[in-house]
């Protein structure tokens, strides 16, 4: 073999290695990056999966974590169809530390659950809790999540006592870091948010309704839904709203079948009416709404209480 041969073929070996060489390490990346992707498509359905067992169900209400083994941004997307809707979860990591954040897997649609968050929520580590909502019968649990620590400043006994009994170390009370994000009660400085009572007559707490101020504007709630208007985004509370509200539709719907059913059964009920033309007002209510129908929500239920036969 010639020199100059002996050269070329070297040359040529050393080029397709390289080339080869290249392909491998694409198609390394290529393959990590679609094991990332279906890594955190699953972790979504698992976190979803894993806020099961906080249901209150028939408790006060009920107090977990969920950790991951590396720094997570869980996004929370509430999709609203004008009826069940879903909340939508997606996962994202990052590549390495201090690294870019990675596109999120493919989204987990929960149908079944009113999730209330900020729509982008970074951390290792998650609280979550849920508590019932009942508008004036029992319309599903709420779950709360949060990706860091909150600190209640001038808190009413009442919230300090519900944090305490759930045992929920990512609320604290009193002086906390600046750095903690603020929820003042009636008033105070520097609070990144204000929640305004305004219950009045029948009321464990003058917060059993009222709002929540933000910056990024007021939510209007009753009941538990104070927890969500306080810990989500707008967006995600005002939607979360309306799904549950189309829930105490279709409750309602069901509730006025059931007394042709009573009726039918010689344990007859009044309250027929009440429930279609509350459907009627429920189904296409907004949060705006929630104070008038609380008080609605009131009347009926001291109505069915004085029932032989009650509804709910």
């Amino acid at each position: 073999m010639k020199r100059g041969q002996f050269s070329f073929v070297w040359i040529f070996a050393i080029l397709a290695g390289g080339a080869i060489l290249a392909l491998a390490i694409y198609g390394a990346v290529q393959a990590g990056g679609t094991l990332r992707h279906v890594s955190d498509s699953e972790a979504a359905k698992n976190f979803a999966i894993l806020t099961d067992p906080l249901h209150a169900g028939f408790a006060e209400g009920s107090f977990g974590k969920i950790s991951f083994r590396q720094e997570t941004r869980l996004n929370n997307f509430c999709f609203n169809d004008g009826k069940f809707g879903a909340n939508e979860l997606s996962v994202a990591t990052r590549s390495g530390v201090g690294e870019e954040w990675i596109l999120p897997g493919e989204p987990t649609s929960v149908y079944n659950k009113y999730i209330f968050s900020k729509g982008e929520n970074v951390g290792f580590d998650y609280g979550v809790f849920s508590k019932p909502f009942e508008f004036p019968y029992e319309v599903s649990d709420l779950i709360f999540l949060m990706d860091g620590e909150y600190c209640f400043l001038n808190a009413p006994e009442v919230v300090e006592n519900e944090v305490l009994d759930l045992g929920i170390d990512n609320i604290l009370f009193g002086n906390c870091s600046s750095e903690i994000e603020r929820v003042c009660f009636g008033s105070g400085e520097d609070c990144d948010s204000i929640v305004y009572g305004s219950c009045s007559g029948g009321c464990d707490s003058i917060y059993d309704e009222g709002v929540v101020s933000k910056a990024s504007g007021e939510l209007r709630y009753v009941g538990n839904l104070m927890w969500g208007a306080i810990f989500s985004d707008n967006g995600v509370y005002e939607c979360n709203v309306e799904r549950l509200m189309y829930r105490t539709k279709s409750i309602a719907d069901v509730f006025a079948s059931k007394t042709d059913l009573m009726d039918a059964r010689d344990c007859g009920t009044n309250l027929k009416g009440d429930l279609i033309v509350w459907g009627g007002l429920a189904g296409n209510a907004t949060s705006g709404d929630l104070t008038s129908l609380a008080n609605i929500a009131e009347t009926m239920d001291r109505k069915n209480n004085l029932e032989d036969c009650k509804i709910w």
